[in-house]
């Protein structure tokens, strides 16, 4: 009796095995399956995430293209304003550089009478016309208009341009001219405080442009007791002074 229960047992496991295989065989393909899609899904994530980087690289590099055409157009653009600016200024300044020899000249030209400026100045003090008053000061200071201007008047802190010649009144022997230095100018400003001698600060005070003023300056107003170059201590000085500008 427990023989026949036992064959039957085995019979029906024996019927069962196919269909046990055939689950593990569905099993296994379920497992490929889903580890095919996880590897799709891995590689599709990768292609995606290496797509998204390329993608953000060639913006990064194409922003930076663009930032550096617009800073190379925008410093082309300022060094064309730059130089256009700086070609104005050069034309501006060479106009007023211009103008101002124009009037240096044509100012030369009034204080000359029109005549050539020398190229040296004379040798002893110029005999003066008749008729030509002398004015005498309290510090002993004297001047005698030898022309008088027509420009503006030489004040206190004026620019005044001057050509002059000095002689000692001692000996009439010339110490010293702006016409034997190519008889350029010589300026004096401001006009009561410039760093020259106290007989020129309070001399050319009163003079217009275009006018000749011969000042005799005592010794308190020119070197005193110290000598100076050819000019001897306490030396009375002669000088021939033409303004040119007064400014």
């Amino acid at each position: 009796m427990t023989q026949t229960v036992n064959d039957q047992n085995n019979a029906a496991q024996k019927r069962s095995r196919p269909g046990q295989r055939q689950q593990d065989r569905l099993q296994r393909i379920e497992r490929r399956r889903r580890r095919q899609q996880i590897w799709i899904s891995t590689i599709v994530s990768l292609v995606l995430l290496t797509l998204v980087a390329v993608g953000f690289f060639q913006y990064q590099r194409y922003t930076a293209q663009q930032q550096t055409a617009a800073t190379s157009a925008t410093a082309t653009a300022t060094t064309k304003a730059n130089a256009t600016a700086t070609a104005a200024a050069n034309v501006t300044a060479t106009a007023q550089v211009h103008a101002s020899a124009t009037a240096l000249a044509n100012a030369v030209l009034t204080a000359t009478s029109g005549s050539p400026t020398p190229t040296t100045g004379p040798a002893t003090p110029p005999a003066l016309p008749s008729g030509l008053a002398t004015v005498k000061l309290p510090d002993g200071l004297q001047y005698i208009d030898i022309k008088v201007g027509t420009g503006p008047v030489a004040q206190q802190g004026s620019t005044v341009s001057v050509e002059y010649t000095g002689w000692l009144a001692s000996n009439s022997k010339k110490f010293d001219s702006s016409y034997d230095h190519g008889g350029q100018p010589f300026q004096v400003t401001p006009l009561g405080q410039a760093q020259i001698i106290k007989g020129w600060n309070e001399g050319l005070v009163g003079m217009k442009a275009g006018g000749t003023r011969r000042l005799i300056i005592p010794p308190s107003l020119g070197y005193g007791p110290q000598a100076n170059g050819p000019i001897p201590a306490n030396a009375t000085l002669i000088f021939d002074v033409t303004a040119i500008t007064v400014q």
